[in-house]
């Protein structure tokens, strides 16, 4: 039984459901907020989504389980602490992976097609990618937009590029905060970055530049898209500028979190943790359901 705990924990739940809430982005932003048949399609592909990507947590555990033991978080996870065998974590990964695809295959043909390519981007990623500095940022992002891709695939829902775009750069901002929060936590334990190969390419300094122009350019991205002529035709609105001050806060508050607090290297743990954060969140989604519906 413990080991069918540790095996949960290492799909990581909560990573799971922070990051792949963005499936839910194309129903919302398609006014299908409230349509049952819209919920329950992106129920069932954030649920097969969730176990392709904790499926994904565990290979990627066993692959940098030595890595992981230099790190000062890392190294509690259950495969690098030993408590979790590699031979039955990658049985039950590979199990729950066959089972996960073969319901997606069976629920969409296009969302299956999605699926297969995070994972085989995700592995490329594990096994190569990630120590290519850049690429392994944009590697991130990019499977940020399949899950807005999923998200639209399952309920046929046309996004606008302006979605895609501002997801990508979003997550890039998240991304470069990741880096730049390992990166200081390593070097004030006086250790080699030897957690993530690409570490020792970056430093603080051009981390923060990236970082100032991720800021820039996602706000500039998010406004465009509230202001395009096709957005505001499909929203039956012009005022959605009025969500704009609180993507500023929530970008401001993460900024801010990150970088006197400390915070960043787990996005899960400042939207979970973080009142002002999560508040400001549920107060700019209210504002779009009021604009669209006022």
């Amino acid at each position: 039984m413990r080991q069918a705990g540790y095996f949960l924990i290492s799909l990581r739940p909560t990573q799971c459901l922070v990051k792949n809430v963005f499936i839910f982005a194309p129903m919302v932003f398609s006014l299908h907020l409230f349509q049952p048949s819209y919920i329950k399609n992106s129920l069932i592909a954030f649920l097969l989504f969730s176990l392709v990507t904790g499926s994904i947590y565990v290979f990627n555990d066993v692959i940098d389980k030595e890595r992981d033991r230099q790190h000062p978080q890392k190294r509690h996870r259950p495969i690098a602490a030993g408590k979790l065998k590699e031979v039955p974590a990658l049985t039950g990964a590979l199990l729950l992976l066959a089972a996960a695809l073969l319901m997606a295959f069976r629920f969409s043909t296009a969302f299956f097609n999605i699926c297969l390519i995070y994972f085989a981007m995700t592995l490329l990623y594990s096994l190569v990618l990630k120590a290519v500095v850049i690429v392994d940022i944009m590697i991130i992002a990019i499977g940020f937009v399949l899950r807005v891709m999923a998200g639209g695939a399952v309920n046929r829902i046309y996004l606008s590029p302006w979605i895609f775009i501002t997801t990508f750069l979003l997550a890039i901002f998240l991304a470069l905060i990741k880096r730049r929060q390992e990166l200081i936590e390593i070097k004030a334990l006086n250790k080699a970055p030897t957690t993530r190969m690409t570490l020792k390419k970056y430093n603080v300094g051009l981390l923060d530049q990236m970082i100032s122009i991720a800021t820039a350019t996602t706000l500039i991205s998010y406004i465009m898209y509230v202001l395009s002529p096709e957005t505001q035709q499909k929203f039956h609105t012009t005022q959605l500028y009025y969500t704009v001050p609180f993507v500023i806060f929530g970008i401001f508050r993460y900024l801010y979190l990150s970088f006197t607090k400390g915070e960043g290297e787990n996005p899960a743990e400042i939207v979970f943790t973080d009142f002002p954060f999560t508040l400001n969140g549920i107060l700019w989604l209210a504002v779009i359901i009021y604009l669209v519906n006022g």
